[in-house]
């Protein structure tokens, strides 16, 4: 993939994320804010974005969307590397929850 490729992947990329970001804001905001990370400031910005800043603001040559966590347990929690349980699965997936919800808390 050359650099040209991949622009246009990160431009693709942002203009879904930054879509469905004002589509999730106007449909349930608080949910919206947790799911998204979000303050209530950058939320109501992205709700009166306009089509054309959307696709302004997408065309950066930076993504706009980040991984939320960069705590290792929490990714070990989420793939469940060893376990082979369902319900050990479950656990580990509601344990990862809980952290990252307590994450959103603490932002």
């Amino acid at each position: 993939m050359n650099t040209e490729q991949m622009m246009n992947e990160i431009r693709e990329t942002n203009l879904a994320y930054l879509m469905l970001a004002q589509t999730m804001i106007r449909a349930d905001k608080p949910q919206a804010l947790f799911r998204l990370g979000l303050s209530e400031e950058v939320a109501d910005l992205v709700a009166q974005l306009s089509p054309q800043q959307l696709v302004r603001i997408a065309a950066q040559n930076v993504m706009m969307c980040r991984f939320r966590f960069d705590d290792e347990m929490v990714w070990g929690l989420l793939t469940s590397h060893g376990k082979t349980v369902d319900k050990a699965q479950s656990a580990d997936r509601l344990h990862a929850s809980i952290l990252m919800a307590s994450q959103y808390a603490t932002a």
